[in-house]
């Protein structure tokens, strides 16, 4: 507690690192967990952005600069599910401004591999399909130039013999648009 030159009293706040977490001990276990010391302001539990299961590691700030002290030293080496905790004490002026960004809201997992699937699946443009097509001819160009070049006489279908061919023939769609430039 500290006072200011008005008279009234401050509280200072105060950050504990909680290391070597168990993977089951999540935010709402740990909030109940910890309350038993006093009022918790902010607690964040680190993540993997790509499946979302813990790091292992956590900060809690806490209402009081004691508090959070006495936290750091009575928890610290304190075993919980068969794992030691590691926790220490962080000064306000050490934590980084983004440490608890996001705390407040709970931790939602991104379905990327639903995400890739929907794109790959996705209807490509025509421009796209030639484009792949001309990256295919390409890539089985220069596969049949590395077997000439060992001397290696092999003929094989591959893409060429599969590959749309472009069409001499005009499409409704374009005798129409010459209609309009006329």
């Amino acid at each position: 507690v500290s006072t200011q030159s008005t008279g009234y009293q401050r509280r200072v706040r105060g950050v504990v690192y909680v290391g070597h977490i168990p993977h089951h001990f999540q935010e709402k276990e740990m909030r109940q967990f910890f309350e038993q010391f006093g009022d918790i302001l902010k607690l964040r539990i680190s993540r993997s952005k790509k499946t979302a299961n813990s790091k292992g590691y956590a900060f809690i700030l806490f209402e009081n600069e004691e508090v959070a002290k006495i936290v750091a030293d009575t928890m610290n080496d304190y075993i919980l599910c068969g794992r030691l905790l590691k926790c220490q004490y962080i000064p306000m002026n050490k934590v980084h401004k983004d440490t608890f960004k996001g705390a407040s809201r709970p931790f939602k997992k991104i379905d990327w591999q639903g995400r890739a699937k929907v794109d790959r699946n996705r209807v490509k443009s025509t421009e796209e399909q030639q484009k792949s097509v001309k990256r295919l001819l390409k890539k089985e160009k220069d596969r049949r130039r590395k077997i000439a070049a060992l001397g290696i006489d092999y003929d094989f279908p591959g893409y060429t013999a599969i590959a749309p061919k472009p069409s001499s023939k005009k499409t409704f769609a374009d005798e129409e648009e010459e209609m309009d430039v006329a």
